[in-house]
């Protein structure tokens, strides 16, 4: 298996990507294909594919948050028919270097199990994180926005550390989580999500592990 980064001028490549994109994600999380290429043209985001045996069973996008000491993992997915072969602990630990070769921490919007259906797979995407380097921003009710018009979603924010890091201000997470609005939702000013995650930022937010 190889993981190589993808390009825009790659059609058929990118077209492969975005059938196993549209066929992972519910509606209310996935942004346009029109948005994600408008993404890539501008270098906000970084699009890897792991391919095995001339096929792509597995992609990543990161968003660099520019300016910023972080960089979001958008989108991660194997192929259904390849899952449980190590393809999505390759891609992760791809896309960690990658950051860290950024000197950028890797953040991670992770379902909540504890609302919403499908709660044993909710459930295990976190503890993939967690065996895999993440760590959990402790106590911060993170709220993603729908996408599609529809009910928003409870996640938690997970992290990669880019170093040993255990703690960040209240006011680096509230800046960060203000950005993620902006410049990946479209959202700014007053919104009653935005204002439920500040109010549950403490002064302090610790780093640790999620079990």
């Amino acid at each position: 298996m190889e993981i190589t980064k993808i390009e825009l001028d790659q059609k058929e490549t990118l077209d492969e990507v975005f059938k196993i994109y549209q066929n992972s994600f519910p509606a209310n999380e996935q942004q346009t294909l029109e948005t994600l290429k408008i993404r890539l043209k501008e270098n906000k985001e970084v699009l890897f594919a792991a391919k095995f045996q001339n096929e792509i069973v597995g992609i990543g996008f990161l968003f660099d948050l520019i300016g910023s000491d972080f960089m979001l993992l958008d989108y991660l997915a194997v192929k259904e028919n390849h899952r449980g072969k190590q393809i999505g602990e390759a891609l992760f630990s791809h896309l960690k270097n990658y950051a860290r070769l950024q000197k950028k921490h890797l953040l991670m919007e992770v379902d909540d199990p504890e609302f919403g259906d499908d709660k044993p797979n909710r459930f295990k995407r976190l503890v993939f994180y967690q065996k895999n380097g993440a760590f959990r921003l402790k106590d911060i009710k993170y709220i993603l926005p729908a996408l599609d018009g529809t009910n928003p979603t409870e996640q938690i924010l997970m992290l990669v550390p880019e170093n040993s890091k255990s703690e960040f201000s209240g006011e680096e997470i509230k800046d960060l989580v203000k950005r993620l609005y902006a410049e990946l939702y479209g959202i700014s000013g007053e919104d009653t999500n935005l204002a439920i995650i500040n109010t549950s930022i403490s002064e302090k937010v610790m780093v640790l592990p999620l079990l």
